[in-house]
């Protein structure tokens, strides 16, 4: 990379208006020309003349690709312009450039792939079908083959080649091919995969309800043209009347889109607030992510994102991994494209995810920044699968550049880069419970703040070429730093934070001399939050020194609607400084969304902006808990069963540990399962011995929760010595699946196990809606059998039950239970077409089944929770009668 001539643009265009006003006086003035015309201008201008690094030979031209802005958003405007070289107009593989320009069209850097002066006959001797077919051999299974243009491969000795591109599948996974063919011979000279795999965890988004700019009642977001988030196996958006998408679980793909959406809004606000880029692409615009890939992973397969499971049959879109993904894709959009040495292409999606947890900021137990990747989902139960401030601790991966990185593994070759940045943004001891991280230099390093750190990296991503390396990353990052901060604090940190992962010196990279300029940073710790009228929030508003010294910056707050009160204290600091936005909300304003605007003032002006949404306070997460049956009798040395019913009736669904008390001495209580996730059901099992006293107990059962408890009690009446005839009874089998109208039978088999055969009655509790228990025979003796048939109707909700079957003797009483699942209940639901309620779906607010012959809409998010039960009124809104 060589530092360039200073080529100004405007100057030029000063002199040629002077000209045209000499020979058109009348002529009207022409408006300025904008900070991106002077930069392309003086970008082709550069590119034309071979300026420094553009050294072309004769038959060797630039074709201008795409502009891209970087530098430091409402502070300091920077623009890299992208070429591609053509030799005797074939496209030359590895022969792109970049050009960095400031606002005012100087051109302030040069860098290409290669140094030009290509020579290569261009006389092709086998066909382009025969290099077809030497590229579909590349792949295990091909879907198709496309391209086939005749190049120029440049390296150290440049060939002439066919570049073919075969989508399709190897080693279990897709892949999307470029296949350099030669030319001349067959040879494959190389091939690059846009694929992109990146395993992860996730642990999902919140707090709850997310707000995503979903619209037309779709997972698709119009206010970010092309982002989309699409059903893996029907290619189509989820779609909903109420606009309100996820159950709240993580193995629904509807929810795998509602926190894809959450996390790509976030990190495309961040690519805008913070690297001053407009979009995934660059251009403004997204890509589709599809969820429900059936494999262990996540992809960018060129064109968009797969996401896929975890062990536990979970959608892994937590924010890490999706940031990680689009962090693929803004690699491939920048200029260059997508890293060739191993571990680049990882550890810039690493890098972008870990900027956009930052920007999130989501508060724990969700994905908070933490600089791990993965941490979240436990994909395949082992924790992070990287971790950026200490590589080693997973996996063995290297901490430390080696010559060895460029043929390892690409996600263990992240390890460099990553350490590289956090220790750019956090330091090598940071404090504030921040994590130390080893210097392979035994170093100490200064943070510059993780959003300084992320526009260095971007800025030099802006300057990469399709060669890139870590040497040439370090010399990126010197260059973007220099510009950026005049002062060269940022440039001796990044310089220190490569020499502590081992990256030595590069030939040709930039020195820094220090410029005294005041100037400031401003950021906001949160930029956005909902309060309910009648409550308060705050945010910090931090400064930092951007370049000269410390120096006074006045803040301001504007923007506040009627019945909302905005202060900021301090009202003044020194630039490094922090002061707190707090914000307070009047009963009975206005909701709406209300963009606050914060105003720094000092040498120079900057402002950031919070966004206050007014509204209800979402219910907090409560469940309710009943006993089915509520008592029970037996003799001393018999066993009980009830089932431990729970319900959603506000929030979301909450782990609950169930615990029993009151239990007389001898009796022991055990839960199946001991935790259960609000809205499912466990089974009770009370045994007690020949030494349990006679006697009536309350045995109370109580469900614990992270936000809420409640109990319900079961009446234990224990008879005195044990029975002198006893028995036992079993269902064979215990569980069965029926379809809403049919039936399903079960052996009900009994065992004498003290005394004499006696009789045994029977009886059935639990059936859901419809359904019905007959037993034949009623009643039997002591170690004979019966017959359970269970019969449902077409109005049996579709949904999983516990029946219970209660045998009773002369002496005992003993149960069983008999879990039955009922699968297309309902019908047509009998209510204009309405779907009827099922124990098992999920349902969100605006939901509208039918039930008992009533139909019923959805108040809040819920599972199992029966509209019409006393429990469930805070859930189901009665419509009335069908």
């Amino acid at each position: 990379m060589k530092r360039s001539i200073g080529v100004y643009l405007a100057a030029c265009l000063v002199a040629l208006s002077v000209q045209a006003a000499s020979s058109a006086a009348q002529a009207a003035p022409t408006a300025p020309a904008s900070p991106v015309a002077l930069a392309t201008a003086a970008a082709d201008q550069a590119a034309a003349s071979g300026l420094d690094a553009l050294a072309k030979g004769p038959d060797e031209q630039f074709q201008r690709r795409a502009v891209h802005k970087g530098g430091i958003p409402g502070s300091k405007d920077l623009f890299y312009v992208s070429y591609d070289r053509t030799y005797k107009g074939l496209p030359v593989i590895g022969g792109d450039a970049v050009v960095s320009t400031d606002a005012a069209g100087k051109v302030l850097d040069t860098v290409a792939a290669n140094e030009g002066g290509l020579a290569v006959d261009t006389r092709a001797k086998i066909s382009v079908a025969r290099a077809k077919s030497i590229a579909r051999a590349q792949l295990s299974k091909v879907d198709k083959v496309e391209g086939g243009t005749l190049s120029v491969l440049a390296g150290e000795k440049d060939k002439l080649v066919y570049e073919v591109l075969v989508s399709g599948t190897r080693a279990g996974a897709p892949s999307r091919l470029h296949v350099y063919v030669n030319a001349h011979n067959g040879v494959v000279e190389d091939q690059v995969d846009d694929v992109h795999a990146g395993t992860g965890q996730s642990e999902w988004n919140g707090p709850n309800p997310l707000n995503i700019d979903t619209s037309n009642n779709s997972t698709v977001d119009d206010t970010r043209p092309g982002l989309r988030c699409v059903d893996y196996s029907t290619n189509q958006p989820f779609s909903k009347p109420s606009n309100s998408f996820g159950t709240g679980r993580a193995t629904s793909k509807e929810t795998g889109c509602a926190d894809t959406l959450w996390s790509t809004q976030k990190q495309w606000d961040m690519l805008k607030n913070w690297l001053g880029r407009n979009g995934i692409d660059g251009n403004g615009r997204g890509v589709t992510v599809k969820v429900g890939l059936d494999k262990v992973n996540a992809y960018w397969t060129g064109q968009h994102i797969e996401i896929g499971r975890n062990n536990a049959n979970q959608w892994i879109a937590s924010m890490d991994v999706v940031g990680h993904e689009h962090g693929h894709a803004i690699d491939q959009y920048t200029p260059g494209g997508a890293g060739r040495e191993a571990g680049l292409g990882e550890a810039t999606g690493d890098i972008l995810g870990a900027l956009t947890e930052a920007y999130a900021a989501e508060p724990s137990p969700f994905d908070t920044p933490d600089y791990l990747v993965g941490e979240s989902v436990n994909l395949v139960g082992q924790g992070p699968i990287r971790n950026m401030y200490n590589p080693q601790a997973v996996g063995g991966h290297p901490n430390c550049w080696s010559s060895a990185i460029p043929g390892t593994e690409v996600h263990a070759a992240a390890g460099p880069l990553n350490h590289w940045f956090y220790l750019l943004a956090e330091g090598s001891n940071p404090g504030g419970g921040k994590p130390t991280s080893p210097t392979c230099n035994s170093s100490t390093v200064q943070g510059i703040g993780i959003q300084a750190a992320g526009r260095v990296f971007y800025n030099a991503m802006l300057l990469k070429t399709s060669t890139q390396t870590h040497f040439k990353y370090r010399i990126g990052t010197l260059t973007a730093a220099k510009t950026l901060d005049p002062t060269c604090a940022q440039y001796n940190a990044v310089k220190a934070a490569w020499l502590a992962v081992s990256v030595p010196a590069q030939s040709g990279e930039p020195t820094c001399t220090p410029t005294q300029q005041n100037d400031f940073g401003l950021e906001l710790s949160s930029s956005a939050g909902t309060v309910a009228p009648g409550g308060t929030t705050s945010s910090t508003v931090r400064t930092t020194t951007v370049t000269g010294q410390p120096h006074a910056v006045a803040l301001t707050v504007t923007g506040q609607p009627s019945g909302v009160t905005a202060t900021l204290n301090p009202a003044s600091v020194t630039s490094g400084g922090s002061s707190t936005l707090n914000i307070a909300v009047a009963a009975g304003t206005a909701a709406g969304t209300y963009p606050l605007t914060v105003r720094g003032q000092g040498s120079t002006t900057h402002t950031v902006t919070y966004n206050l949404t007014v509204g209800t306070a979402p219910a907090e997460d409560d469940f309710a808990i009943a006993l089915n049956p509520a008592s029970g009798e037996t003799n001393a040395g018999g066993t009980l069963t009830t089932t431990v019913g729970t319900t959603v009736t506000s929030g979301e669904s909450q782990k609950v540990a169930l615990t029993a008390a009151g239990l007389p001495a001898g009796a022991t209580a055990s839960f199946a399962p001991a935790t259960l996730a609000a809205g499912e059901s466990s089974k009770l099992t009370i045994a007690t011995t020949a030494a349990t006293p006679a006697g009536t107990y309350t045995v109370t059962v109580t469900g614990t929760g992270p936000a809420a408890t409640h109990s319900a009690t079961y009446q234990l009446r224990i008879g005195g010595e044990p029975p002198a005839n006893d028995f036992s009874v079993a269902l064979d089998p215990s569980s069965g699946s029926v379809q809403a109208g049919s039936s399903v039978t079960s052996t009900v088999r009994t065992t004498t196990t003290a005394g004499s055969p006696h009789k045994v009655h029977f009886s059935a509790t639990g059936l859901p809606t419809g359904a019905t228990a007959t037993f034949n025979p009623l009643s039997i003796e002591s170690g004979e059998t019966s017959t359970l048939t269970i019969a449902t109707t077409s109005a049996t909700p579709e949904g999983q039950y516990t029946i219970t079957v209660t045998a009773t003797g002369t002496d005992s009483n003993h149960t069983a239970t008999y879990t039955l699942t009922v699968t297309g209940g309902g019908g047509p639901g009998g209510c204009d077409g309405i779907p009827a309620w099922s124990a098992s779906s999920p349902y969100v607010p605006n939901d509208e089944v039918s039930h008992n012959e009533h139909k019923w809409k959805s108040t809040w998010y819920s599972t199992g929770a029966e509209p019409g039960h006393p429990n469930s009124w805070a859930v189901w809104q009665d419509l009335g009668a069908c």
